[in-house]
């Protein structure tokens, strides 16, 4: 426990670099610096930048933003360490982490520097650490009740897991969350406007077989854990994160909620229960890998040839990394990355589980992503909007080649490394 909060805590220190300096835009100009350093308020009940109170949905986003940390610090430092001793280290920490923060927002072009965020995120960290010790039994009381009925000791909980992850990233990228309350009143208003918020499809048929493997993934681990009523509960389950993360995208700056994304989720996830009851009989990886790779092609293709509308002369490829998106507004360029790291990861994790080396699923990953991508990045220079840059391709073969390595990591906890079947994912379906 100690060395994955670790980990995790370092991760979320990243995050937390991340959120605080996003959409990353920096100045070298000392004049603009000076000038945001003088607005700072040693009042922390004050705005310093208009002068009025301070928001209050802002400063509750600050501690749920520093709550994690502390939570999260507690647990790496293990249970010798626990105490008044440990809730003061890790909160001076966030106290430290803070400061460093807001000293790196001095440089920033949007960004203000605030007192208040300090101490809202220092009250973060403390609550954080103080809280951890409760949080941890009751996580291992959780997990030794779900261990005990049989829940995670099969091969298709990491999968199903695995997708759960990816959904949510997909559906909250970039994760600039927000809880201002004009920011997500404007948007219900939005909602009332126009429900259905539809537009050109772009990232429909991705999305369309995500939720796919989503209940694929529930119908196998339901099913190998010995439960009633698989279809059903799997539809459910489907459904409601259709609707779910849907919703949440309210208190995501950069996205909007809409009623076309949650049907085309929910119907990606019905058809998974569908292809799982089919494919139970008979069922082959080989040909369920080329299937995947089909419609991840597919899909591929129709997000990242959107709108499609195609010009009269092709652009050459971009060598330059990044300047295609750098041409656009930060937050798009970087939603773009995070789609494309994450377009071929299902693909990829399967792979991973299902070769019998490493060297060969990351082989086989590699060929199969880049016999996607470089066809789609090469077509893009016919359309109109869109740039063909190698950084694109570079950047899907990173994120497969991540994914494969997950996958394979995931398929020697489940089974050692010195076993290999090629019915890991999904084992119960070996007995049809």
């Amino acid at each position: 426990m100690r060395t994955a909060a670790g980990r995790l805590w370092i991760v979320y220190i990243a995050f937390i670099l991340y959120g605080a300096t996003i959409p990353f835009q920096f100045t070298s100009d000392l004049a603009l610096v000076r000038q945001h350093l003088a607005i700072v308020r040693l009042n922390p009940l004050i705005q310093p930048d208009s002068g009025q109170r301070v928001s209050i949905p802002d400063e509750v986003q600050n501690v749920l933003f520093f709550l994690p940390f502390g939570i999260l610090g507690a647990l790496a430092a293990g249970p010798r360490r626990r105490g008044v001793g440990r809730v003061v280290q890790i909160t001076l920490l966030g106290a430290a982490l803070s400061v460093f923060v807001e000293a790196v927002q001095l440089f920033t072009l949007d960004r203000v520097s605030s007192v208040a965020d300090v101490a809202t995120n220092t009250a973060g960290a403390f609550v954080g650490a103080v809280g951890a010790d409760t949080i941890d039994r009751l996580s291992k009381r959780g997990l030794a009740i779900a261990a005990r009925a049989g829940f995670t000791h099969n091969a298709a909980f990491r999968p199903f897991v695995a997708i759960c992850v990816l959904i949510a990233a997909a559906a909250w990228e970039p994760f600039d969350v927000t809880l201002d309350v004009g920011t997500i009143v404007s948007k219900a208003r939005a909602l009332m406007i126009d429900v259905w918020q539809a537009g050109v499809p772009t990232d429909e048929g991705v999305a369309f077989l995500h939720y796919a493997l989503l209940t694929i993934g529930a119908c196998s681990w339901l099913s190998a854990t010995g439960a009633r009523r698989v279809r059903s509960t799997s539809a459910l389950i489907g459904v409601a994160a259709a609707c779910g993360l849907e919703a949440a995208q309210i208190f995501i700056t950069s996205r909007m909620p809409g009623l076309e994304d949650a049907v085309v989720h929910a119907a990606g996830a019905l058809a998974g229960v569908a292809i799982w009851q089919l494919s139970r009989r008979r069922f082959d990886w080989r040909v369920a890998l080329f299937v995947l790779a089909i419609a991840t092609a597919v899909g591929a293709a129709m997000q990242q040839l959107s709108p499609f509308t195609i010009g009269a002369v092709r652009r050459p490829f971009e060598l330059m990394p990044f300047w295609s998106d750098y041409q656009h507004t930060t937050f798009d360029a970087l939603s773009h990355v995070i789609e494309l790291v994450i377009l071929y990861a299902p693909l990829a994790y399967l792979c991973g589980r299902w070769q019998r080396s490493f060297a060969s699923a990351i082989a086989s990953t590699l060929l199969v992503t880049l016999a996607i991508a470089w066809p789609i990045e090469y077509l893009q220079g016919w359309i109109v909007g869109r740039y063909p840059d190698l950084t694109d391709i570079a950047l899907s073969v990173a994120g497969a080649a991540i994914a494969c390595y997950v996958g394979y990591r995931s398929r020697l906890a489940d089974v050692g490394p010195e076993i290999n079947t090629r019915n890991l994912a999904f084992p119960e379906r070996s007995r049809y």
